[in-house]
């Protein structure tokens, strides 16, 4: 940081940023076309809305002879009842010895829950769960669709993850290295000046040192959204909001549940200032074994951040938005032990914010998938970040990760720009990128 105290370029540059990529997956066959391909069938255990097309394909297709395996179909949204379901295809997939367990969706997800239990289900002594997830076009593709669904399951990698699109070509993710945008010198203002910056999870230690980032460099006033009343603050975070409320230009405290529809629309009607700016930090880490998990937990986890990102959005005038910034966590794209229900959570709400950028035409929209941060957040003050880095994980630093988010701002409007960005610490992280599904990474362990 300078003697301001603002992050400086050197500091962004000790953040490595990572963008997803397609990655073509087989020859990319077209349903229905080309020559005869060698037959898939499986016998089929279906969970999931039984009237929906797909499961009652799979159920027609299901063959008493073939290799069984389970499947959980989930529709466009992740949908009350749809964690259950993912509970239930795992139980079923482990009461099964291991059996194949495959997601079907067409935007719901949930993948990132599967290959965490497939990290923490047993090993060599006792077959493992083999999972896989197949995002799928909104409307099947033509004659020959289903089965080429399973042939894809069929040869897809222990953790694959793939996307099929209309014509039934199939892409895995990849990662490539990604610069973010250069910070002008000196830094720039706000682009509409009087603008407010509302901050979700507020009061927490990133909350508080991101607003006063954007206060500082971009001249926005905070609008500090918690649960937390400013009362409650330990020490060290009331001196920093004190220190924050103090300088100019101010900021503003709204004691609220962020999942609060009600609660939220009407302090938000209160804000004088029109909000160019979200930052949605808000959330709570929770960690535990898929196995023993129970969907109202993996609910609570995933309603601050999908639900409350839209419950925030729902209130705000979406024409005067210019920057949406989103704290995800890098675990919703590798497992990790015990964190199953947080990487769910967090992917979910990647697929929120992405189909929100839709409708803000005007706003710069980014998914910023983050490595544990050290220096400020919940797993410094968990005292996590050590163990994290005997596992290889390589933490984001304070001022670095601070200096990220400022370029992370200059990101292009439109929703053709949205798009997430995994971020990690200086060094060498063995956890991220992840290899191929099935090939061991760094440490040892599947990425599954």
């Amino acid at each position: 940081m300078d003697s301001s105290g603002a992050p400086t370029t050197e500091d962004a540059r000790a953040v490595r940023a990572f963008r997803p990529v397609p990655v073509h997956v087989g020859g990319g066959v077209h349903v229905g076309g080309g020559g005869p391909a060698p037959a898939a069938a499986f016998r089929w255990d279906v969970t999931g809305d039984p009237r929906d097309p797909l499961a009652v394909a799979l159920r027609h297709a299901s063959r008493r002879d073939a290799e069984p395996a389970v499947a959980v179909v989930l529709g466009t949204a992740h949908r009350s009842g749809d964690s259950a379901l993912l509970l239930e295809g795992i139980a079923r997939a482990g009461a099964g010895g291991g059996r194949r367990l495959v997601l079907l969706h067409r935007g719901a997800g949930g993948g990132s829950l599967l290959r965490s239990a497939a990290l923490e289900s047993p090993g060599p002594e006792s077959p493992g769960l083999r999972v896989a997830a197949l995002e799928l076009p909104v409307r099947d593709a033509g004659p020959g669709f289903l089965t080429h669904v399973a042939r894809l399951v069929r040869d897809a990698a222990p953790g694959a993850e793939l996307r099929v699109a209309g014509n039934g070509t199939a892409t895995r993710t990849g990662w490539r290295a990604a610069g973010l945008p250069e910070l002008p010198v000196p830094p720039d203002g706000p682009a509409l000046p009087g603008g407010a910056a509302l901050v979700t999870g507020g009061l927490g230690g990133l909350g508080l040192r991101a607003a006063a980032v954007l206060s500082a460099v971009r001249g926005y006033r905070p609008v500090l959204l918690d649960t937390t009343a400013p009362g409650e603050l330990p020490r060290r975070p009331a001196a920093l909001l004190r220190r924050l409320c103090a300088a100019p230009p101010g900021a503003d405290v709204l004691t609220v549940d962020v999942t609060d529809h009600r609660a939220v629309a009407r302090a938000l009607g209160r804000v004088p200032l029109p909000v160019r700016a979200v930052l949605h930090c808000a959330g709570v880490i929770s960690g535990g074994p898929v196995a023993l998990a129970r969907a109202r937990d993996l609910d609570a986890l995933a309603a601050p951040k999908a639900e409350g990102l839209g419950t925030v959005l729902d209130a705000l005038d979406p024409g005067a938005l210019r920057h949406l910034v989103v704290f995800g966590s890098v675990t919703a794209r590798v497992a990790h032990r015990q964190l199953g229900g947080y990487g769910l959570a967090n992917e979910l709400l990647r697929r929120e914010a992405l189909r929100r950028a839709a409708a803000l035409p005007r706003c710069a929209t980014v998914v910023a998938e983050w490595s544990l941060w050290s220096g400020a957040g919940q797993a410094h003050e968990m005292g996590a970040v050590a163990q994290a880095r005997r596992m290889g994980m390589a933490p984001v630093p304070l001022a670095p990760g601070m200096a990220a988010l400022l370029r992370l701002l200059r990101r292009p409007a439109g929703a053709r720009a949205a798009g997430s960005v995994v971020l990690t610490g200086p060094g060498d992280d063995r956890t991220f990128p992840p290899g191929e599904p099935g090939e061991p990474n760094e440490r040892g362990n599947s990425p599954t």
